[in-house]
């Protein structure tokens, strides 16, 4: 792992579900596979394609798909904005799947800024939305930094799927469609090895 640079701070995830009520969580491969197995759905039950053109640059890869357009493959949320896996326990929202919660996820309210040096900063705002930033004991972030790092990591390997798929694409060697590029994200992961 790169040398991390980060702060010291009290923080302690209270599981509120607020960052997944406020952002899109864009998903990969891995992510896909390890949701799919460890809740038995398929991906086409918890993930979308939201067009990159709708919601602008988000710094991770996109898929053409045949409307023509570049996507991002995100896990669907409800009507009331919060993410389907969050689920009310005890009067408030978990997340249903945090132990298998996508690699973005393992970090916020922190942003990982990628380099040499692995760079965590509070996301914008965070102090008004996460209830858990200045609660519990003084941490380092590194579990964080560990997460934002193999994210790095499994973000390469999604960026090759992905060009392989956008090549197929413009190629019309697949059709395009999002159900097609589920099977081929999930075969992709599975010739993977996961901890």
């Amino acid at each position: 792992m790169p040398e991390w640079i980060g702060p010291r701070i009290r923080f302690k995830c209270l599981l509120c579900g607020e960052c997944c009520r406020l952002y899109w969580v864009p998903v990969t491969h891995v992510d896909l596979w390890r949701i799919a197995e460890g809740t038995g759905l398929k991906p086409r039950d918890f993930a979308a394609p939201i067009p990159k053109d709708a919601v602008g640059e988000w710094g991770v890869p996109s898929i053409l798909l045949s409307d023509g357009r570049r996507h991002y493959v995100v896990l669907k949320k409800r009507l009331d904005g919060l993410c389907i896996f969050n689920k009310l326990s005890d009067g408030r929202f978990i997340c249903s799947i945090y132990d298998r919660r996508p690699s973005s996820c393992r970090f916020y309210p922190f942003v990982y800024i990628p380099g040499d040096v692995v760079r965590l900063e509070l996301a914008k705002d965070a102090e008004r939305f996460c209830p858990g930033i200045g609660r519990g004991p003084v941490r380092d972030l590194s579990a964080e930094a560990e997460a934002a790092a193999a994210r790095e990591a499994e973000m390469d390997s999604y960026r090759e799927v992905a060009d392989r798929w956008n090549g197929l694409v413009a190629s019309s060697k697949v059709g395009g469609t999002f159900d097609e590029f589920l099977e081929f994200a999930l075969a992709a992961a599975r010739g993977l090895k996961f901890n």
